[in-house]
């Protein structure tokens, strides 16, 4: 790949903790994209050390640039979230770009130049399907390409309205294209909870995104949430799990060890391709 070229796609990423999963997610880029792209990387507050790994880890990439929010930012959560994807995007200037959740990897070979095949007068984005507890219709935003141009005209602000009303993180994405006549295209999942023909059968909660027609896996969401990924084995899982007190001791600790698993099979099938 040639990076002297002008980037046709820009990768936006808000961190908050989540330095594993995005120096993997640096690796995934490198190893998978066709095209010439670059990273935009907004910390939004975390941990000194952390801050410092990722830091250090994106030095050996020349197209990853990473910057902090200002002093005595205090945003949280959905709020941080959106904020950051805002300032992110407000920064992009390629034909295409990507939202990518921390804990969401693209895992196949020349993912980009599959999806931006799809992109036409109709359809601006495509990108990981929605959990059956929101709209099916679009896709959401875990891993999204956007078409630059359309989105543009559409003014969209990724900050949450009214997180009970499902208006959580960039929900206006799906209205707006969708009031505008676009389209969108989704990228099916299965979930390890009941699939367990895939890489992460062994992981619970994960989703696995595969394109119709396929075997080979597209993607992959960890589903991390704000927990390490703990709150989902309260569900589904030994009773030691849902215990007052402890329970939650061993969910987080079932998290840290899944997490490691999760990045270590991920990084096998990018070097497998």
């Amino acid at each position: 790949m040639n990076f002297n070229n002008q980037p046709k796609i820009t990768i936006c990423i808000a961190h908050f903790n989540d330095t594993e999963f995005i120096l993997t997610s640096l690796l995934a880029l490198k190893h998978l994209t066709k095209n010439p792209y670059q990273v935009l990387i907004k910390d939004n507050g975390s941990k000194r050390k952390n801050l410092f790994k990722l830091a250090n880890g994106i030095r050996k990439y020349d197209n990853v640039f990473l910057s902090q929010q200002p002093e005595g930012f205090n945003l949280r959560g959905s709020e941080a979230h959106g904020t950051a994807l805002n300032q992110l995007v407000s920064k992009v200037t390629t034909p295409y770009f990507v939202i990518l959740d921390a804990d969401c990897l693209f895992l196949r070979k020349n993912w980009d130049e599959i999806l931006i095949a799809k992109i036409n007068d109709k359809v601006k984005a495509i990108g990981t399907k929605a959990p059956l507890s929101k709209p099916q219709d679009f896709p959401l935003m875990f891993a999204i390409l956007l078409e630059t141009t359309a989105f543009k005209q559409l003014n969209i602000d990724f900050r949450p309205k009214d997180v009970s009303k499902k208006q959580d993180t960039g929900f206006e994405i799906r209205e707006k294209y969708l009031s505008a006549g676009f389209a969108g295209i989704n990228i099916p999942f299965k979930n390890t909870r009941d699939f367990k023909q895939g890489p992460f059968k062994n992981i619970l909660g994960v989703d696995e995104y595969y394109l119709e027609s396929e075997l080979q896996i597209f993607a992959s969401h960890f589903g991390r949430g704000a927990t390490l990924g703990a709150a989902k084995y309260a569900k589904g899982t030994n009773f030691i799990f849902r215990l007052p007190l402890i329970g939650k001791f061993f969910r987080i600790e079932r998290g840290k060890r899944e997490i490691k698993l999760w990045l270590k099979i991920c990084e096998k099938i990018i070097f497998e391709q």
